[in-house]
């Protein structure tokens, strides 16, 4: 029989708040080393080659999320639905093609890149300094592809610390080793960074191998019968609209910056927009380590168990960001001001993005919510919603008030979001708004 003492404990700290603590501290990690690499290269760099490296990593970002033709979500949502009812082969099956479809979208992605860097670097950003770094930046596509769909697949097996290293957790912080190290050159860095996503490749594999052989194994007892999910190309068809949309969300400003301010100030509102993407990778983090949980409860229909984890989740994000947020608000300029004389011009930017955050902070999971329960179509028109209104803002805003333009734009798009998941989820799944059934004897 449990004691006393363990009994309280199991009461006031639930596992999944021992999961929770997990997770941030690997997006702790995260945040810590992408701070480090960002102001680090920002300082020892200068504006001009630091904003070619943010320049490099938009269009990695963007072109990576194409190439992994939104296969990891799916991958993470059918693993873990897969699996809890028992279909362990059906789960195999999913990483197979998922990984194979991957590595084969990744791979022309960097022949691409290859092709059109000059190109773009002269006719489109109209810097010509760019397209060898462009060029060292198309290795990178590869790696980080593959190193996001093993944290993924992780993640639907519920090891979600261990996908959000792989993932994105040890590329800055090996990367802002590199930089330590001495490579304090654009090209240098890059390379460094396309490494960094190779050592979290053979690592993730590792896990995954490891994983392969005792989780995902056929079940001695018979599954439950349940609805049977769509197929993964059809999850996937549904993810890539989604994922590259939201990633274009994020790199169109910085793009469309580049097109019309110079690098200098595109290495500022980098660096600003950088300092309060913080705030959502803790949220991104503590979505993640929901999301194997919205899959199974919502298809096991377990309602009120999947009330009570969004509602656990809403709780622990607003109690750790929210005083992060009133940091950035009161003391913009000194936080910039750590970066260099360059940077302190955009505290102004790095207020309004600071206010999407508090909207971000109160309504994390939502977006979570419609991806892991189904209702990828709802989240797909609402990003393809704000992908408009993004593109009309970039083409007034940005070319009128450049830095604070983009950040404007930036707001608008994130609060867009965030208020319509929210509706959409109250609509979809409308019985996370039940009241919780009363207990009987």
């Amino acid at each position: 029989m449990d004691s006393r003492p363990r009994q309280f404990l199991r009461a006031w700290l639930p596992w999944s708040l021992l999961r929770y603590a997990g997770a941030l501290a690997a997006r702790g990690a995260e945040v810590i080393g992408k701070f480090g690499l960002y102001v680090l290269a920002a300082r020892q760099m200068g504006g001009y080659e630091s904003g070619l490296f943010f320049l490099c990593l938009t269009w990695v970002n963007l072109v990576s999320t194409a190439a992994r033709l939104g296969l990891e979500r799916a991958m993470s949502r059918h693993v873990a639905a897969e699996l809890a009812v028992g279909n362990a082969d059906a789960a195999r099956h999913v990483v197979k093609v998922g990984l194979a479809w991957t590595a084969l979208g990744s791979t022309l992605a960097c022949g691409l890149t290859l092709a059109i860097a000059k190109i773009a670097a002269v006719q489109v950003f109209h810097q010509p300094g760019l397209a060898e770094p462009l060029q060292i930046s198309a290795f990178i596509l590869p790696a980080q592809s593959l190193a996001y769909a093993l944290g993924f697949i992780l993640i639907g097996l519920g090891r979600g610390v261990a996908g959000q290293m792989v993932q994105s957790a040890l590329p800055p912080l090996l990367s802002l080793g590199a930089l330590i190290a001495g490579l304090h050159h654009v090209d240098s860095l890059l390379t460094a960074y396309a490494f960094s996503y190779g050592s979290c490749c053979c690592l993730g594999f590792g896990l995954l191998i490891h994983d392969w052989r005792h989780t995902m194994v056929p079940p001695l007892t018979q599954a439950p019968v349940s609805d049977p999910l769509p197929r993964l190309r059809t999850t996937a068809r549904e993810f890539l609209v989604i994922e590259v949309v939201q990633s274009a969300l994020l790199s169109l400003p910085v793009l469309v910056l580049g097109m019309f301010a110079d690098a200098v100030a595109v290495s500022a509102f980098s660096v600003a927009f950088r300092i309060t993407s913080m705030i959502n990778t803790i949220l991104i983090s503590l979505a993640m380590i929901s999301a194997p949980a919205f899959a199974r409860h919502h298809r096991l229909r377990e309602f009120e168990a999947l009330r009570r984890v969004e509602r656990q989740t809403r709780l622990v994000s607003i109690v750790i960001c929210l005083p992060l947020i009133v940091v950035m608000m009161a003391f913009p300029r000194a936080l910039l001001s750590l970066l260099g004389g360059d940077f302190t011009a955009a505290s102004t930017a790095l207020v309004i993005l600071t206010l999407g955050q508090i909207v971000n902070t109160l309504l994390p999971t939502q977006d979570m919510m419609l991806a892991m329960t189904g209702h990828s179509r709802d989240l797909r028109r609402i990003n393809i919603q704000q992908l408009v209104v993004c593109c009309l803002l970039c083409a007034t805003l940005i070319p009128a008030f450049r830095l604070v333009g983009a950040a404007t734009l930036a707001t608008i798009c994130l609060i867009q979001g965030r208020v319509g998941f929210a509706l959409a989820v109250r609509r979809a799944v409308p019985e996370l708004s039940a009241p919780p059934r009363p207990a009987t004897a």
